[in-house]
């Protein structure tokens, strides 16, 4: 099983937020820790002006057994990873993808740490590109609306794609979130990168490194 990867022409960089390349990613993994578990999965859409411009995914090669638990989560399993290409591979592909777009993620500080935990087993760089976590953004402009930020709970709220903890599936839905929220900055005078960074920006520096 190959890594699955599609490229279109980007537009000139800018900061306006109509013109900014974004990459949306999303990963599965046999475990919550960064420190003791690994990647099985990672996916990434690349959009700009609202149009999906490219796209990534590819399960990942395991040489441990992936835990009852996670099977039953993600319908990942051992069998599907042992034909999957090498972690290096589809980090490699992973970072020429994004290469200097806007990372974005439902909390991505956890999908961060696996790749980039991911990264320094290869003694390659990591990964300290502009982000953007929806959860943050979802956190600032939902709150009162909603019970909890799950992205789960986000996409039934605001009747968007449903999550089904694959990567890929995750992507749709967290790229339909992002644009869900930018729309609703627009009001407020978020047009710029810039904007929305400082905006989705937490007061406290303390992040949840919980799946959610």
């Amino acid at each position: 099983m190959g890594i699955a990867t599609t490229h279109a022409a980007l537009h000139p960089a800018t900061t306006q937020l109509q013109a900014t390349t974004f990459v949306i990613v999303d990963t599965e993994t046999t475990g919550g820790s960064a420190n003791y578990h690994h990647l099985t999965e990672v996916a990434a859409l690349k959009v700009c002006g609202g149009h999906v411009i490219g796209h990534l995914r590819s399960l990942i090669v395991n040489r441990l057994p992936i835990p009852a638990m996670i099977v039953t989560l993600t319908g990942i399993t051992d069998a599907m990873c042992c034909v999957a290409p090498e972690e290096i591979e589809v980090l490699g592909a992973f970072t020429s993808f994004v290469g200097d777009a806007t990372l974005v993620g439902h909390n991505l500080r956890f999908d961060l740490s696996f790749l980039n935990a991911a990264l320094s087993r290869w003694h390659a760089p990591a990964l300290n590109g502009p982000t953007i976590d929806t959860l943050s953004l979802a956190r600032r402009l939902l709150r009162g609306e909603v019970e909890n930020f799950k992205l789960a709970t986000l996409a039934e709220y605001l009747g968007l794609r449903r999550p089904t903890h694959r990567a890929l599936a995750d992507v749709l839905t967290t790229t339909d979130l992002l644009h869900e929220l930018i729309g609703r900055l627009g009001s407020m005078g978020v047009t710029t990168l810039e904007d929305l960074e400082h905006f989705s920006t937490p007061k406290s520096s303390r992040h949840d490194l919980t799946r959610t």
